[in-house]
């Protein structure tokens, strides 16, 4: 089992990465929903599937860093996770890869 709990993500796509070793999916859409709580609602919390893995790389400022890293493409020893952003609507550019899940104006 890998030591990846969750954690959040800039930069990319997604903003959210939930382990699937450590938490059901019903437990990683709670998560979500706390890590990517907005003022304004409605909107959707977009669920999809990914990978972290822990390496060096290179960030957004393009220094070398080592850290946890939210990939697509599964390697050794990646930790498999549901990946989570915020939408206004159903209708973004990778629409089939992700579930849509509305977070209502009254919840």
């Amino acid at each position: 089992m890998s030591k990846f709990d969750y954690a959040t993500f800039y930069g990319g796509y997604d903003e959210l990465a939930v382990s699937k070793e450590r938490y059901t999916r019903e437990q990683a859409i709670e998560i979500a929903k706390a890590e990517l709580e907005r003022n304004k609602k409605p909107y959707y919390i977009a669920v999809g599937d990914g990978y972290v893995r822990h390496r060096a790389g290179v960030n957004e400022d393009h220094e070398p860093c080592v850290g946890w890293w939210l990939e697509y493409s599964e390697y050794k020893r990646s930790c498999p996770c549901w990946v989570f952003h915020v939408a206004i609507d159903k209708s973004e550019i990778f629409s089939e890869r992700y579930e849509y899940i509305l977070v209502p104006e009254k919840v």
